[in-house]
């Protein structure tokens, strides 16, 4: 994948969906957790992973933002092939990390799990528990005071509902539930099918989905998109 990456600018990018352009959204500092440069994450081999990040982090930076096009635009709009995990759930907290060598910022979500659509890993997943999350980028607050905003994806916001496709620990996608309808957490093409979706189609499709990949007769890509009201 070839990443691009911008300092103290932001230069948007358009997705194409269907015959129209999608706009990427404005991006909203506040869902992004903010990481003290002095403080990296207690559990190291969580912060390992981010070790030699692509950020180029550095105290002196005279940016505001970074920000790099880290997903895949080919993503399939309900992509449980995917995953390893897919959960609905709610954000109860967020906070940021730096890395163990201080070169990457990520983002690590508490979720207090409502239902579980697919696990398949060697986490126990149940309704009514928390699982622990994350995101590349968040917010980094140098010693000097002065705060930067790295931008990978966007984030979730900590209080709202979300279906979540994890790979691992990590978030793959999302698609934020609000009032009844869905919202793509990320601008992706595919997954602009389902904006202001019905909350209750989406997710009975979704379990569909999954019962059909679970009998090995689905194939990626295949699920019929839930019509917009």
């Amino acid at each position: 994948m070839r990443w691009r990456i911008i300092f103290g600018i932001i230069i948007p990018l358009f997705c194409v969906i269907a015959a129209r352009s999608q706009q990427p959204r404005p991006i909203d500092e506040n869902r992004f957790p903010i990481a003290d440069y002095s403080s990296p994450d207690p559990k190291q081999a969580r912060g390992g992973k981010y070790d030699k990040s692509h950020w180029n982090i550095h105290p002196n930076a005279q940016s505001s933002m970074a920000r790099t096009h880290a997903l895949d635009s080919n993503l399939p709009a309900l992509p449980l092939a995917k995953s390893s995990a897919v959960m609905v759930g709610q954000i109860t907290n967020a906070k940021a990390y730096l890395s163990n060598d201080k070169t990457g910022v990520y983002s690590v979500f508490t979720v207090q799990v409502d239902e579980v659509i697919k696990n398949s890993t060697q986490v126990s997943l149940s309704s009514g528990s928390s699982i622990e999350v994350e995101r590349d980028g968040g917010r980094l607050r140098f010693p000097n005071g002065r705060t930067l905003i790295y931008v990978a994806t966007n984030m979730p916001r900590v209080g709202l509902r979300y279906v979540l496709f994890l790979t691992d620990s990590q978030i793959l996608t999302g698609y934020e539930l609000r009032e009844g309808k869905v919202h793509p957490l990320d601008d992706l093409p595919n997954l602009y099918t389902y904006e202001n979706a019905d909350e209750t189609t989406f997710l009975k499709q979704l379990r569909t989905a999954k019962a059909r990949e679970a009998s090995d007769s689905i194939k990626p890509g295949a699920q019929a998109p839930v019509s917009a009201k």
